[in-house]
């Protein structure tokens, strides 16, 4: 049987950096705030997306113990200029993104087709605005929590290729 490699990793990691990549919120399922349903694996898009802002910025990043970079599993990473087998994809959500909601659920989508006459720069799309979603690569369901417009979101995820 063929082993993927780790210079293949790091291509397919490449290739992605390179594409348009969004972060899309959605409100779920209100059932979610007792208990979430597992996430599927052959999910297209979200149960009830509410929006999705394009990636601030894509860097190469390596597992390292003191890293600053700490996802919620506890596991660390560290920026790193070498192409590596993971991408570090962070978000910064605007103030008023979805103000008032109760998000539930995050997608990561690449790629994507969008309104046309849009302003040239703008970077957050409310579900109106979303044509085709792209292709969705994580998705991640949780209990519910309140956008407020006084907060400005960050999101940050690791891709592991």
């Amino acid at each position: 049987m063929a082993v993927l490699q780790d210079r293949g990793r790091i291509a397919l990691a490449s290739a992605v950096a390179a594409l348009p990549i969004y972060l899309a919120w959605g409100r779920g399922l209100p059932a979610w705030d007792a208990t979430p349903e597992p996430e599927p694996t052959t999910a297209a898009a979200l149960v009830d997306e509410i929006g999705r802002r394009r990636v601030t910025s894509v860097q190469f990043v390596l597992p390292a113990v003191d890293g600053d970079i700490e996802l919620p599993d506890e596991s660390r990473y560290a920026v790193t200029e070498v192409p590596s087998k993971w991408l570090l994809l962070r978000f910064v959500f605007d103030y008023g993104d979805a103000a008032g909601e109760t998000v539930r659920e995050l997608g990561v989508f690449l790629g994507g087709t969008f309104a046309a006459g849009l302003p040239a720069g703008q970077r957050y799309f409310p579900k109106a605005q979303v044509l085709t979603p792209g292709e969705l690569y994580t998705m991640e369901r949780f209990k519910g929590w309140e956008r407020n417009a006084n907060t400005r979101q960050v999101q940050e995820v690791v891709l592991p290729f």
